[in-house]
């Protein structure tokens, strides 16, 4: 992982809801454009490119529509009028014209950026909290509690999720963004392109660090090896947008293990552009997920992870995050990746995990021991 320039020690900041100061609202109201300003000006640019382009298609390139994906200007809808198809390169340019915006704010003075490489890593501590279930969304209503949150209490910590119900296609959506990170910046909070707080920022150095993805929707898709379109399209902006809107809240002793002093943490900020068949997203990192990214990470085999069903990659993620000769009671298993159904069902989901796990080689050997009366059932693995 490259490491960002000037990099400051973030473990002093606060998550909550604050009003910027006013002099950091007239910096940003004069300086500099809103991303959602920036999207608005890339749909005009990939609109006027589209009609040009759409001038000099011939019969023959009219037959390979299907191949392409439709983008249908807002004032065009009830209109009448034949949908335009946006070529993939249009939607490169859209990007592209994204990225200099972000260019010339950095110019401006308003952050520093750097390059980043991902690969597959994932912030350890999400690994050990179950934050998304393997289980439908409608199942989770009986884990809410009076604050309309879910708790949950592990030996890596304890809180409650705040936001809509998450599942395992939500943390797969999660981690193919996580994929597709290309920048850094570094800046005061105020003046990142999705503004955040400045409480509990150091007032003589202040400058945090964010990870930022600016792609199509039709990237993440691939990422996760879901077909584009329709309604599978639909899903995974759901999805983003459920991210955008969870919070987690973490109790005094969990926060002071994780970041120091506050205890609220938010997962991304996103703003988009819907088009008929595609959106454009600009998605924002907060500082703690840049940070975790950076220093406190765990390596997911995205390949092994994407043959496996709900409940396994719930274990294999949970199990990456552990050293690799690890045991565990299966009970606690169980609660630690708080699934729903029946210990008889998780049994029997858990060996099957355990033998697709084995024979991608991502474990050499595992074995279930105790009767599960008198003696528990307890997981032994050993990973390569």
């Amino acid at each position: 992982m490259s490491q960002p320039p000037n990099e400051t020690d973030q473990s002093e900041l606060v998550f909550g809801q604050s009003e910027v100061n006013s002099k950091a609202e007239d910096d940003t109201k004069t300086e500099n454009k809103s991303v959602a300003q920036l999207i608005s000006r890339v749909q005009k640019i990939a609109d006027h490119n589209i009609a040009k382009s759409s001038v000099k298609q011939d019969e023959k390139t009219n037959q390979t529509k299907s191949n392409q994906f439709v983008l249908l200007n807002d004032d065009e809808i009830g209109q009448g009028e034949t949908p335009q198809v946006a070529t993939p390169r249009a939607s490169l340019s859209a990007i592209e014209e994204v990225q200099m915006s972000l260019f010339d704010a950095e110019s401006n003075g308003r952050f520093k950026s750097f390059p980043i490489v991902p690969s597959t890593e994932h912030p350890t501590f999400l690994t050990r909290i179950p934050i998304f279930v393997p289980a439908r969304r409608s199942n989770q209503r009986d884990l809410l509690d009076e604050d309309n949150a879910v708790p949950f209490e592990t030996s890596w910590g304890r809180g409650k999720k705040f936001g809509p119900p998450l599942t395992i296609y939500d943390e797969d959506t999660l981690m193919a963004i996580g994929r597709l990170r290309t920048r850094g910046l570094a800046g005061r909070p105020y003046n990142m392109p999705l503004p955040l707080t400045n409480i509990g920022v150091d007032k003589i150095v202040d400058n945090v660090n964010v990870h930022i993805v600016c792609c199509m929707l039709s990237a993440i898709q691939q990422e996760c090896g879901t077909s584009q379109g329709g309604k599978n399209n639909k899903l995974r902006l759901d999805s983003v947008r459920r991210l955008a809107a969870t919070t987690i809240d973490l109790d005094t002793k969990t926060a002071e293990k994780v970041i120091g002093r506050g205890t609220n943490i938010k997962l991304i900020d996103v703003s988009w552009q819907e088009y008929t068949d595609n959106a454009i997203l600009y998605i924002q990192f907060s500082p703690l997920m840049a940070r975790w990214y950076e220093r406190e990470y765990t390596y997911i085999d995205w390949n092994v992870r994407r043959q496996l069903h709900d409940t396994g990659k719930a274990i294999h993620r949970f199990l990456a995050g552990q050293p690799k000769r690890y045991e565990i009671h299966t009970k606690k298993l169980l609660q630690t990746i708080q699934y729903l159904r029946a210990y008889k069902y998780f049994m029997s989901e858990l060996k099957t995990a355990m033998e697709k796990l084995q024979e991608n080689g991502w474990i050499t050997h595992w074995e279930i021991v105790g009767t599960g009366r008198r003696i528990p059932h307890k997981l032994i693995i050993s990973r390569s």
